[in-house]
C-alpha cells in the first residue's frame, strides 16, 4: 500500500527539499512524498532588493542554463538588461537566486534547467493541475505564493478536464506556500501519468490588484 503524502514536513533548513526524492518503507505503507517546503528566514537585504526590482519597469526574464555555466553572471546580466536599478541592490536578490539554483540542481541533477524570474499581474494558471516537468523549484518573492491541495482532497479524474469545482473536494482545505519560501513539486510527464504529481495553481490576484514576483526552475532534462 502506498500512502502518498503532500508534504513530507516543513522545515527551517535547505535540507528539507531532500526529501522530494525521499521513499520511506515502513512496517504498513511505503511513503513517496510529492511536495517539500523549506521555510527560511529571510533577509533585509533580500526584501529590499525584492521592493527595488518591482518599483522599475523590470517585467521579467527566461533562462536555460547548465550546471557548468557561470548562473551568477547569467543571472545578473539578465536582470540588469531588464531594469535600470543599480547593480549593487540587486546583488542579494542574484544571489539568492543562485543559490536556489544550487540546492535544484543538488537535488534533481538535472542535464540543463529552465529558469524564470517573472511579474505576474494576471490570473494565470489559475486552474489546479499538475505540472508537465519532473521537478519544478518555486519561490514567490512578492505576493502570495503557490497554492496546493493534499492528494485526498483532489478528484484526479477531472484535472485537465473539469473546473476548480470539479477537481476541490474541500475548497476549506486549500493550503499555500509562504513569500520566500521555497518549494519543489514534484510534477508528471505527459505520458507517465501515474497520480503522483502535486496538485496546484497560482493565487487569483487580478481581481484585488496585487503584484508577484515568482521564481520559477525546471527540470528540462
Amino acid at each position: 500500500m502506498i500512502d502518498l503524502l503532500a508534504v513530507l514536513s516543513v522545515g527551517a533548513q535547505p535540507r528539507v527539499l531532500e526529501t522530494i526524492n525521499r521513499d520511506e518503507v515502513g512496517f504498513i505503507v511505503e511513503r513517496q512524498y510529492n511536495l517539500a517546503i523549506y521555510s527560511r528566514a529571510v533577509s533585509h537585504q533580500l526584501e529590499m532588493a525584492v521592493h527595488a526590482l518591482l518599483k522599475s519597469s523590470f517585467s521579467g526574464i527566461e533562462k536555460v542554463m547548465a550546471p557548468t555555466d557561470d548562473w551568477h553572471e547569467i543571472i545578473a546580466l539578465a536582470i540588469g538588461l531588464g531594469t535600470s536599478v543599480d547593480w549593487i541592490s540587486l546583488e542579494p536578490l542574484v544571489n539568492d537566486i543562485v543559490r536556489c539554483c544550487e540546492l535544484f540542481t543538488g537535488i534533481t541533477n538535472p542535464q540543463t534547467l529552465r529558469l524564470s524570474l517573472k511579474v505576474i499581474t494576471t490570473d494565470a494558471c489559475r486552474k489546479f493541475h499538475v505540472d508537465g516537468y519532473p521537478y519544478r523549484l518555486l519561490c514567490s518573492y512578492h505576493g502570495p505564493g503557490t497554492e496546493w491541495v493534499y492528494n485526498e482532497n483532489v478528484n484526479r479524474k477531472q484535472l485537465g478536464l473539469g473546473e476548480n469545482k470539479d477537481i476541490i473536494k474541500d475548497w476549506n482545505g486549500i493550503q499555500r506556500i509562504n513569500t520566500f519560501d521555497v518549494a519543489i513539486l514534484k510534477g508528471e510527464l505527459p505520458n507517465q501519468r501515474t497520480g503522483k504529481g502535486i496538485v496546484h495553481r497560482s493565487p487569483p490576484i487580478q481581481h484585488t490588484g496585487e503584484k508577484r514576483l515568482v521564481l520559477r526552475i525546471d527540470y528540462t532534462s
